[in-house]
């Protein structure tokens, strides 16, 4: 998903520079997030807003307040600003509906938010990353019709689950980095892509590079 977000930031400013290959983009992994989360703030629990907080949400949250604290703290060492960017897959029944990504989606703001941090933009594709990708690759009406794909269930064990028809799609299992290199090059085009999740991300990365 770097090469989405690296693409659209491009869109957004309205000039080619990629921020990938000038070296202006880092990555955390989920391992580092948690371990910040735990103790975020001098060794202290972090607090979650309101009496009581889902577990399901709770997740999202801390990751997105560590994240925050840590794109904070970068921003002051590279006296420049950050943008940070929350990928997590909706997952989930298809039965859970759009609702229960609303929530985790407002889980992630509100993490920023309580972080202190301004630049902060939820990626939350639905229900997972394969349904972008599979909207650009389906051999019938690629970058049409994809709306549909975001009610199918984020189980792989499902029948006819999404990464099963990606792999139909492609006549073979994609490794990640086949699926980085198609995106890089334009195979898989964002600006193509009509979905309302990926939608949401759009808007709010777009806000983030304008009040910059």
């Amino acid at each position: 998903m770097a090469w989405f977000i690296d693409q659209w930031v491009e869109k957004c400013q309205g000039f080619e520079f990629s921020h990938i290959e000038n070296s202006r983009f880092g990555f955390v992994s989920e391992t580092t997030l948690n371990k910040h989360s735990k103790r975020a703030r001098h060794g202290r629990a972090i607090r979650l807003p309101g009496k009581r907080k889902e577990r399901e949400t709770a997740y999202f949250f801390k990751n997105a307040y560590a994240l925050g604290l840590l794109a904070k703290q970068l921003s002051k060492e590279e006296g420049d600003d950050v943008i940070a960017v929350l990928f997590r897959d909706t997952d989930g029944a298809a039965s859970a509906g759009r609702g229960l990504r609303i929530k985790k989606v407002e889980s992630i703001e509100t993490g920023f938010e309580s972080a202190g941090f301004n630049h902060g933009v939820a990626m939350m594709p639905n229900p997972k990353s394969e349904a972008w990708l599979l909207c650009a690759l389906k051999s019938t009406s690629p970058y049409q019709h994809c709306t549909s794909l975001e009610d199918m269930s984020g189980n792989d064990n499902s029948p006819n689950s999404l990464k099963m028809l990606l792999e139909k799609a492609l006549g073979k299992r994609p490794s990640a980095d086949e699926l980085s290199e198609m995106v890089k090059n334009r195979q898989v085009n964002i600006c193509r892509i009509d979905m309302p999740s990926l939608q949401d991300f759009k808007s709010a990365l777009a806000r983030a590079v304008k009040a910059r």
